[in-house]
């Protein structure tokens, strides 16, 4: 559907007329828009990230007018567009989205079905890759616990400020606060909190 919304706008990617920033607004609003349709359940892995980055590529190379004989890196045409990469984009969505969830009451079936763990014997083999475990991962990479995680849901500026730099690797010096304060505010959480 993405290449379907890009392709009916060939018109405008050919003209000559028509600024890059221009050309650049629209392929944000009119075709990443439709590729990113309801990304935050997405399961990612590398093959969905790696054929996202490539369709993004295209599309952005065929705006700038970028051959292949011109050798311009992907890091270079990131510079020159200023857009944010589009798998940064999906993980941020994913983890907005795992903020809405954590913010439900307990009856919810979003919620409900993110803490169910199945009962009995799986399948031999590797287990499949789904959105929980990529949310898991994630969760594992930055280094928070799941109580930290519900607890920075609570204060939505907070969690959109985690979320901000969990997803652009930014330094963000208060996402390390004095270990007897993140305690205290654990300890505050859980005893308030989940009763």
């Amino acid at each position: 559907m993405a290449s379907t919304a890009f392709y009916k706008l060939n018109n405008i990617w050919k003209s000559n007329r028509k600024m890059k920033d221009t050309k650049l607004k629209l392929c944000t609003s009119n075709v990443r828009s439709v590729l990113l349709y309801a990304s935050e359940t997405w399961r990612t892995n590398q093959r969905i990230e790696s054929k996202l980055r490539g369709f993004e590529g295209r599309c952005l190379r065929r705006i700038l007018g970028i051959r292949w004989e011109h050798r311009v890196t992907n890091m270079e045409i990131s510079e020159r567009t200023d857009i944010r990469p589009i798998v940064e984009e999906v993980k941020k969505r994913r983890w907005r989205w795992l903020g809405h969830v954590l913010r439900m009451s307990k009856s919810r079936n979003p919620l409900i079905a993110l803490t169910w763990n199945p009962q009995g014997a799986r399948k031999k083999g590797r287990p499949q890759g789904t959105w929980r475990r990529s949310v898991e991962s994630e969760r594992v990479e930055s280094g928070k616990t799941w109580n930290k995680l519900n607890w920075l849901t609570q204060g939505r500026c907070e969690w959109r400020k985690f979320v901000g730099a969990l997803c652009s690797q930014e330094d963000y010096g208060w996402l390390d606060p004095s270990p007897v304060l993140l305690e205290s505010l654990e300890y505050i959480y859980i005893n308030i909190y989940t009763l």
